[in-house]
């Protein structure tokens, strides 16, 4: 019988395995039925079988290596309380003020399902910083400060707040295509859905098991919130929480095991949010455009 020691010591870089560790790779060449034994602090085994005994627990390595999670961001959650803060702001000072007589913010900006569809995409994104009441506005702002931070950590502040704009505006545009032409709606929770179904898919990835579990997770986990924040009052949209909730899920899938924005990230995360910001203005801009705006 031959000592697989030196060998392993090249493949796997430990050059003097403990008595413990020289027991664990014994019990995985016994559980595949190699004939083997620990000697005077080697392993044997024959001639004829070395080179598998050694991909054996290369394999075995491979499995155990524990998993290296990097760091999260520094706390940047200044940065998701300081938009938080300006959009409540800037919706308490638009409120104050008027378009015209012909013409007010929310008539401006608002989710009308029928002028969706006839082609005014731009309300989906401004119907999001619009409220009905002070109340409205406070309970999404105080979800978008805790949500926004989490994920702010996680993925970056930028690529935070472009996916609640991206997922608040698909949720709003298939809930005017699923509603009658006549719905209208307004707030900033579709977007706020849209988080928690990001939430939700970085939940699934992160388990390590089959795609259909990890979507079967995710939708459970986003189901539940959608069960106990989006479904308990009769003004509340639902159809507008659930799409954004299921516009937010892929996304999350995507960049579930993200922990950090490093390297390439950080470009994106520049990106994202600049592209975030362009849109708002541009959809804006459309949105006051229109007939009686400026």
């Amino acid at each position: 019988m031959i000592d697989i020691l030196p060998t392993l010591a090249l493949c796997t870089g430990r050059d003097n395995p403990d008595k413990a560790l020289l027991r664990a790779w014994s019990l995985v060449l016994s559980s595949r039925r190699f004939l083997n034994r620990v000697e005077g602090g080697r392993l044997l085994v024959a001639p004829a079988v070395a080179h598998l005994a050694v991909k054996e627990i290369m394999a075995y390595e491979g499995e155990n290596r524990p998993r290296v999670v990097p760091a999260p961001l520094p706390d940047n959650s200044w940065v998701s309380l300081l938009v938080v803060g300006f959009f409540v702001g800037a919706t308490v000072w638009l409120d104050s003020r008027g378009l015209g007589r012909s013409m007010t913010w929310h008539m401006a900006g608002r989710a009308d399902a029928g002028l969706i569809l006839d082609g005014e995409w731009w309300r989906c994104v401004t119907a999001l910083f619009l409220h009905a009441d002070a109340g409205h506005l406070l309970a999404n702002a105080a979800a978008l400060a805790v949500l926004a931070s989490m994920l702010g950590r996680r993925i970056g502040s930028g690529l935070t707040w472009a996916l609640f704009l991206l997922s608040g505006s698909l949720g709003n545009a298939v809930n005017a295509w699923a509603q009658a032409p006549d719905h209208l709606s307004v707030g900033a929770s579709t977007g706020v859905f849209g988080l928690i179904g990001v939430l939700a898919g970085g939940a699934g990835r992160a388990q390590r098991q089959s795609r259909a579990q990890v979507l079967l997770l995710a939708l459970g986990f986003g189901f539940g919130f959608l069960a106990m924040l989006g479904a308990g009052e009769e003004r509340v949209d639902l159809g507008a929480h659930l799409f954004g909730l299921l516009c937010g899920l892929p996304f999350g899938l995507l960049v579930g095991n993200w922990r950090g924005a490093h390297g390439w990230k950080v470009w994106l995360n520049a990106m994202s949010g600049a592209a975030g910001a362009v849109l708002t203005f541009w959809a804006w801009t459309k949105a006051l455009a229109g007939p009686g705006g400026f």
